[in-house]
């Protein structure tokens, strides 16, 4: 089982048909997720499995879920975990399954590395059991691999989890995984799963020797990149023996898990239980068969076929149990040796192979092409070799030193917990998962990552989560709590300027005060310089800020300068600083405006001081022309006329003169400064 999660309150805890309540988390998978809970009823733990909200709605995963019900609930034998109930709650579905105390066989492998042969051979043996009684009831798992195997504290071998089930006696179009399509663990597929053919017991027989692989070297057969990459693999590529990992594996078991990853299901074991009797023929020391095209081959046969490396030793050919001696009735009168039907059959079937594999060598260079570089099947072993890496031990270390070291060695996914040890130093590592010296053949899955344990000093307090809010107020957040904050800065579609996208440590775990936080911080798409648009068209600016990033808002204005639909000026200006995606205002010319020249009425005064105002507020420039007139006349100072006159259409910034009466001195006071003057005088 998973570790155990944050147990849930009193308050919180949620009861299924009012009989099943749930306590805590303790393991999650593809479409559902597991909780310790208690049958109030019956006053016993169980584990509920529970399927994700958002496929409850998918009646096809529904199906799948009830079926995985029935197909186990009829499942009734020691090395299968029992399904007592199934239901639905809350708008969605769950199952009821006996209560597992003890760790996943993944975990096992995790911690302790390639398990002793003897011992991984009696997991495989239970192993066995529960899927042959299984296949006898005609339900093929389909998704055999170690995290679906549960091994007690007592030592029993458990399987569960048969929520990707087909029944065998089904019609065929009411299968829920019609051929054509692939279903389960790419790691662990079967070859004929790969090519989304129908999978049969020897799926599983595949499937679990993929296991047995694993419990001897720490690693599958085949790794890769991507799903498909893996499942081309299962389907082309042969394993390396599993003795090139750990020379540890003895022949004999060695040859048992390559004849069950033999390619063509016809020339695997044709059932669990053939697997099962030859483990078990092997932990007793007995010659190992292989059960093959109606005939039996020993081990010597299968480990000429799989090539294992150099050094194995063969097991000695004697007659297989049950296989009859030559009749000597058919011996010929020559008195030469008699040549029995088996050997026959050996050498042909010895040609048979070498035809294949030439033919299959054949078609791999017609389909791939022939590359000199690229056909050294060493370098290709070299590089699934070198993709593996070491546990160093850091026991001992300052948890700081010894996450340094880790990484230096390519480890990257690491968590450090801190408990509380009175006999070890503060930040001091005195535990490790996985164990020194193991070889993992996946180091950096996010899934099952480098575990440190320090012992926990005064000041070791929980992460503050700071994800999603604004820099300064996470680092605010960080310093009152005691740690120190790093920013970088990284561009990003999703979050805005400033925001926090990723902290360096997660708020689920703990570090002593003064430990440095990273916090990534959002600066939006980048910043850009606003390109210089004033005097271009409309649509050219358009172009030039797309090209940069940048969106535009068009605001017009009148303008005598420029033209219409012509681009006063930006906001922000040309040499300005925008964010890439962000608006810029475009100011754009709608040319020169036109109004009509104000009567003295519509102003309200004559006096020429402001009317000449009111005129420059309205947008129009304005040119002085007097008149004199004699000493003491009432119009004196003030507007006599305009030109041109009152209600004449004019565009703005265009001149309007102003006929202004001055006394004989010439003194009319106050004459608005940068008025034009041009005196006129009066004719005789």
């Amino acid at each position: 089982m998973a570790p155990p999660e944050t147990p849930m309150s009193d308050n919180d805890r949620p009861i299924f048909s009012g009989r099943y309540e749930l306590y805590r988390r303790i393991a999650r998978g593809g479409m559902a997720e597991v909780f310790l809970g208690r049958d109030k009823l019956l006053d016993r733990p169980v584990a509920v499995k529970v399927l994700f909200p958002e496929y409850a709605t998918d009646p096809s995963f529904v199906e799948r879920f009830r079926r995985e019900a029935q197909a186990a609930a009829n499942l009734n034998q020691p090395n299968v975990v029992g399904v007592y109930d199934w239901g639905q709650e809350a708008g969605t579905y769950y199952i009821v399954m006996e209560y597992v105390e003890g760790r996943s066989l993944a975990e096992i492998i995790r911690a302790e590395g390639p398990l002793h042969p003897d011992r991984a051979a009696d997991i495989a043996i239970d192993i066995a059991a529960a899927l042959a009684f299984a296949h006898r009831n005609g339900v093929v798992h389909r998704d055999v691999k170690p995290g679906n195997v549960l091994v007690t504290t007592g030592g029993q071998v458990k399987v569960t989890d048969f929520g990707i089930a087909r029944a065998l006696t089904g019609n065929t179009s009411d299968n829920l995984t019609q051929t054509g399509s692939v279903m389960g663990t790419a790691t662990y597929l079967s070859p004929e799963q790969a090519q989304g053919q129908p999978a049969d017991p020897r799926s599983d027989v595949y499937s679990l020797s993929v296991v047995l692989y694993e419990m001897l070297t720490a690693g599958p057969p085949f790794t890769g990149d991507t799903p498909v990459s893996i499942a081309y693999k299962h389907v082309q590529e042969a394993p390396n023996p599993p003795s090139q990992f750990n020379a540890d594996v003895p022949p004999t078991l060695e040859a048992i898990c390559l004849m069950g990853l033999t390619k063509d299901p016809e020339d695997r074991y044709a059932s669990a239980d053939d697997l099962r009797g030859d483990l078990r023929r092997f932990r007793t020391g007995q010659q190992v068969l292989a059960t093959h095209s109606g005939g039996k081959i020993s081990a010597t046969t299968v480990q000429t076929r799989v090539t294992p490396s150099p050094g194995t030793r063969p097991v000695p050919q004697t007659p297989a149990q049950g296989s009859e001696s030559p009749d000597p009735k058919l011996a010929p009168r020559d008195g030469s040796p008699v040549k029995s039907a088996s050997d026959k059959t050996r050498v042909w079937a010895t040609l048979l192979v070498v035809l294949l594999i030439v033919v299959a060598g054949l078609v791999y260079l017609l389909v791939n092409g022939f590359d000199p570089s690229s056909g050294n099947n060493d370098s290709e072993q070299a590089s699934q070799i070198d993709s593996r890496l070491r546990v160093p031990s850091v026991i001992g270390l300052n948890w700081q030193e010894a996450e340094g070291q880790l990484r230096e060695r390519g480890f990257e996914q690491i968590t450090i917990e801190f408990q509380e040890r009175l006999d070890i130093d503060a930040n001091q590592i005195f535990q490790q998962d996985p164990r020194a010296g193991l070889l993992l053949a996946e180091p950096n899955d996010p899934d099952n990552p480098i575990r440190l344990f320090a012992s926990k000093g005064l000041t070791v307090v929980r992460i503050p989560s700071v994800q999603r809010l604004d820099f300064l107020e996470a680092e605010e957040i960080l310093l009152a709590a005691g740690f120190t904050v790093e920013r970088i800065e990284q561009q990003s579609d999703d979050y805005a300027r400033n925001v926090v996208i990723d902290q360096s440590v997660p708020s689920t775990e703990e570090r002593p005060q003064g430990t440095v936080i990273t916090l990534t911080v959002s600066i939006g798409r980048g910043e850009v310089d606003v390109p210089s648009v004033e005097g271009q068209s409309l649509s050219d600016a358009r172009v030039t800020l797309a090209r940069e990033g940048l969106l535009e808002e068009v605001v017009m204005e009148n303008s005598l300068e420029f033209p219409i639909n012509t681009v006063i000026r930006s906001e922000p200006g040309f040499g300005g600083v925008a964010e890439r995606g962000s608006v810029v205002r475009l100011v754009v010319s709608l040319g020169p405006a036109t109004g009509q020249v104000p009567s003295l009425e519509i102003i309200g005064t004559t006096d020429a001081v402001q009317v000449e105002i009111a005129l420059k507020n309205l947008g129009y420039e304005v040119k002085r022309v007097e008149r004199t007139l004699g000493v003491g006349d009432p119009l004196i100072g003030q507007v006599m006329g305009m030109d041109p006159s009152p209600g004449t259409d004019l565009l703005l910034g265009s001149e309007v003169i102003l006929i202004v009466g001055i006394g004989q001195s010439g003194a009319e006071s106050n004459p608005s400064p940068g008025s034009s003057f041009v005196t006129v005088e009066p004719s005789n």
